[in-house]
């Protein structure tokens, strides 16, 4: 049987030969090389389009594998990535560098067996301060330099691990050179003369000296780069004065001669005689130094060694005297005008340079006048009132708003306290709000008042009660504006105050904050707004309003737990018979808010989880008080008696 097809009425089989060539082509199997042709061009395409799916989902983020000292930031966009960075490098880890005195310095001298001596100056002494900004901006710029193949093996070499970025580190001359001066009044020596006391001969002595400002350069220099290590501390001898005899005296006949080996004493040379004057020509701010002080810094009388560390002490002193921190400006934003008002101008500060002084000190010592300039450096101010027209203050970028009446007339009172210490406050722009730095400390001292707060696993009264509904409102004020947050704590429990668990924000200074970061552009004022009659309170931030749509969730509760049995306690104060309900019960759980930030096309999703534990009824009783079983009385509405956060003043 044949297995041809049979052909169809009016239709002819034309053979394959006698098709025209390319139909004839198209009607056999490919060959090898065209198989081949076909996947390589497959190949290509699926590439191009992984490299264009690539490139698309990074078009606003920092490419897969760059890390920052460390710190993983790819996929990360500028801001979520600087937000990372300021979490886990605030401080700035940086590694230790040792200064190192050893046995081929002038106090070693060279001999087989001399002692080593090492100073560590950790991250915790030198507080360094690292420029994350500049580095997600390096980071950022990984894999967008140079031609295609550059930036594609740019990319390639960030995705397989091979690209971090180092932020450039900043550390305080001063804080370097006081560092190397506590290592220097270990070693230094003063220089001895030859002396002849009766019988009793003393070869003359070299001093030992420390080169403070060449060893802190070192240190500087070392940290710039980026490299910690070992620096050697920079000594130098100083040569004996001019032999020196004395006679015996009944004090000294008898004397231990080693008790020679601290130096000559003081003698009322020029050097120690004539005052020191350092002057602030621009402020006429002016300090000397008398005979009798110059007598304890200056004890041989030689000014090529200082007793520093007595030096230090009255140059500190001076600087209590004249140093004071800059006052920033504080303003309001009139809703009617958009006009901003001048609160509290601002105010550069001052502040007196240690080390710098007790390097003029030296000068002055061995200069003909004795004079030197006194070195008062000024701070200029964060929010400067002069420039209001800088500022970009110019709209309503946020607002948050929570309900207190029914409160107490002192949680009302604290409540007003807080919210007038938060009046005017501006952020600039990368700058960090903090709210216990903004109100300091939570105590009598600074107008707070007694009122109802957590303690532990109750209910206590403690200064402050009413705290956390303000720190509760800003909160809800930076939650709606998307800004990140850098420090938000919930509450012990849930509290009837701030509504739906999840959305409260408790503080304990000076342990427990509450912060954020100005990722905008523009400086951001802070304006409370109380209404102590109705029990509002509203937050309002007022800036450049960033181009970012904020979407928040309603909270999502889960892991719920029962409150456990009621408590019971006796208190004197109460009659036989009497039965008071303290604290009501309230059920653990576990509440998320998601926040979506979405700005330049790039959305930032984040999970605000607050972790509630259950609380349990407290009732108390008077003495002699039969308690068959207690009846739950209904709570009032909110509780009076659940405030604030444990622990704390919240």
């Amino acid at each position: 049987m044949s297995s041809t097809a049979p052909v169809p009425p009016g239709r002819q089989i034309v053979p394959m030969k006698h098709l025209p060539g390319p139909i004839a082509a198209y009607g056999r199997p490919p060959s090898g090389v065209e198989y081949l042709l076909i996947w390589i061009f497959v190949a290509c395409v699926a590439v191009a389009g992984v490299f264009a799916g690539w490139q698309f989902w990074h078009t606003d983020r920092i490419f897969s594998g760059v890390r920052v000292a460390g710190v993983p930031v790819g996929g990360e966009t500028r801001a979520s990535a600087l937000l990372r960075l300021h979490r886990e490098l605030t401080p700035y880890p940086l590694a230790p560098v040792y200064l190192e005195l050893g046995p081929d310095s002038p106090e070693g001298g060279g001999a087989a067996g001399a002692t080593v001596r090492r100073w560590a100056l950790g991250a915790e002494l030198l507080a360094p301060e690292a420029d994350l900004e500049g580095a997600v901006k390096l980071a950022y710029h990984i894999g967008r330099q140079g031609g295609l193949f550059e930036r594609t093996f740019s990319q390639w070499q960030a995705f397989s691990g091979r690209k971090t970025v180092w932020p450039e580190v900043f550390v305080s001359e001063g804080v370097v050179r006081q560092a190397v001066g506590n290592a220097a009044s270990e070693v230094r020596r003063p220089s001895r003369p030859a002396i002849q006391i009766g019988e009793l001969s003393l070869p003359a002595r070299p001093g030992l000296d420390v080169d403070v400002a060449a060893t802190a350069h070192e240190i500087l220099t070392q940290v710039a780069s980026g490299q910690t290590g070992t620096v050697s501390l920079q000594t130098y001898s100083t040569a004996p004065p001019e032999s020196a005899a004395a006679e015996p005296s009944q004090d000294s006949a008898g004397a231990d001669p080693s008790a020679a080996e601290g130096g000559p004493a003081f003698s009322s040379g020029s050097w120690a005689a004539e005052p020191v004057v350092l002057r602030h020509e621009a402020s006429g701010t002016a300090f000397a130094l008398d005979a009798a002080q110059l007598q304890k810094i200056m004890p041989g009388g030689d000014p090529g060694y200082l007793n520093e560390e007595a030096l230090r002490f009255v140059v500190e002193g001076w600087a209590n005297q004249v140093s004071f921190p800059a006052q920033d400006a504080r303003l309001r934003f009139d809703d009617a005008t958009s006009a901003l008002t001048v609160l509290q101008p601002s105010r550069a500060g001052q502040r007196l340079n240690v080390d710098l002084t007790i390097e003029a000190v030296r000068g002055a010592l061995t200069s003909d006048e004795r004079t030197g300039t006194l070195p008062i450096i000024s701070i200029a101010p964060a929010v400067d009132s002069s420039r209001l027209g800088e500022l970009g203050i110019r709209e309503l970028v946020a607002s948050g708003t929570t309900y207190f009446k029914g409160s107490s007339s002192t949680r009302v009172y604290n409540i007003e306290v807080a919210a007038d210490k938060l009046v005017g406050v501006v952020v600039p722009p990368g700058g960090v709000f903090s709210f216990n730095s903004a109100i300091e400390a939570v105590s009598g001292a600074n107008g707070f008042e007694d009122s109802a707060i957590i303690w532990g696993d109750r209910t206590a009264v403690g200064v402050g009660g009413g705290v956390c509904q303000v720190s509760t409102t800003v909160f809800r004020a930076a939650l709606e504006g998307g800004f990140p947050f850098l420090e938000r704590h919930n509450h012990g429990y849930v509290v009837s105050w701030y509504g739906d668990p999840g959305f409260d924000a408790t503080i304990y200074t000076p342990y427990v904050d509450l912060r954020f970061l100005n990722d905008t552009d523009a400086h951001l004022l802070i304006q409370p707004v109380v209404d102590g009659v109705e029990g509002v309170l509203s937050f309002r931030f007022y800036g450049t309003r960033p181009d970012r749509k904020v979407e928040i969730s309603e909270a999502v509760y889960e892991d719920k737990k029962l409150p456990g049995e009621p408590i019971y306690q006796e208190d004197a104060s109460l009659e036989a018979g009497q039965i008071k309900q303290v604290e009501w019960a309230k059920e653990g759980l576990t509440a998320t808010v998601i926040r979506k930030v979405t700005q330049n096309g790039v959305t930032r999703e984040e999970a605000i989880r607050s972790v509630y534990r259950p609380w349990n009824a407290m009732y108390l009783y008077g003495p002699g008080t039969v308690i068959p079983g207690v009846t739950d009385v209904e709570e009032p509405t909110p509780a009076p008696a659940t405030e604030e956060s444990s622990g704390g003043d919240g």
